[in-house]
């Protein structure tokens, strides 16, 4: 009976509810994107060439990605396009903003990433629109609530002896841009959660990449992963977040509580290589 009750604890453990996530995989040689409904039901999306970069809408299953040919692939209704060409300029890093409606990228200028603007792009008029643009380095952009965007800035590209990066916010409605993280080392990869309230994040300023906080109401960012491993692509879920945490050359998806649980998160197969994490809020 013991026994028993140990082995319905584990299997409860094992296939708890998770919220629907997605991330690149390597699966037989080749990158995949791989979505999950919840822990038991995850499926392989086929593309036509590997993803470097991609964004997956949970609602509707469309996908967007950059291609290993550098182009930005559209999937809709499973038919998949070339959206835009990477021709003078190049692209990287889209993702679904509007309810799915456009498409927000960084623009390499002249396909260098020491030039960068971040646009959209309306998926029914085909028309882009630059949403920022400054004399620095912009990756990494993200959008909370339609106004609030959050992007990673390299602030030092040339004649430093490190390169600085540290997390920007900018009202898209006032236009006003300021910066939230003053660590002076490589902090990136931000998403806020849904309230708005914190922003995570990924910093090596502790000597490896580590998940990171910064909370709106006191100004201050924390540590929030410690360890011998590298830690990144947080994806906040109301309260609670998961990131990828790469130990060797296995990397597992984990599970962080306001109190400082972390967890391994058990999938029904044992991918060894994810990036790109991605959690439906």
């Amino acid at each position: 009976m013991k026994h028993l009750l140990i082995l319905i604890a584990l299997g409860t453990l094992l296939f708890a509810k998770i919220p629907p996530l997605s991330f690149i995989a390597l699966e037989k040689g080749r990158w995949h994107i791989v979505a999950c409904q919840d822990k038991s039901t995850c499926r392989t999306i086929e593309t036509e060439q590997e993803p470097r970069t991609y964004d997956y809408d949970f609602t509707t299953g469309n996908l967007v990605y950059i291609a290993s040919d550098k182009n930005v692939h559209l999937v809709i209704d499973n038919n998949e396009s070339i959206l835009l060409k990477s021709d003078k300029n190049a692209y990287t890093e889209p993702s679904f903003i509007e309810g799915g409606r456009q498409i927000m990228l960084v623009e390499l200028i002249n396909r260098n990433s020491k030039k960068t603007k971040l646009v959209s792009i309306d998926l029914k008029h085909k028309k882009i629109k630059t949403l920022h643009a400054q004399y620095s380095t912009a990756l990494e952009p993200y959008i909370n609530n339609h106004k609030d965007l959050y992007y990673a800035n390299v602030s030092c590209v040339e004649g430093c002896n490190k390169i600085i990066q540290e997390i920007w916010h900018k009202n898209l409605i006032t236009d006003e841009a300021n910066q939230l993280t003053l660590l002076n080392v490589l902090s990136h990869q931000p998403r806020a959660n849904k309230d708005n309230s914190k922003i995570y994040f990924s910093s090596i300023k502790s000597g490896n990449y580590h998940i990171w906080e910064h909370d709106f109401q006191t100004h201050l960012s924390k540590q929030l992963t410690f360890g011998n491993s590298t830690d990144g692509f947080p994806s906040p879920y109301g309260q609670d977040f998961f990131f990828l945490r790469r130990t060797g050359n296995l990397t597992k998806i984990m599970h962080y509580t306001p109190e400082n649980n972390v967890t391994d998160v058990m999938l029904p197969i044992p991918y060894t290589k994810i990036r790109n994490l991605k959690v439906k809020q």
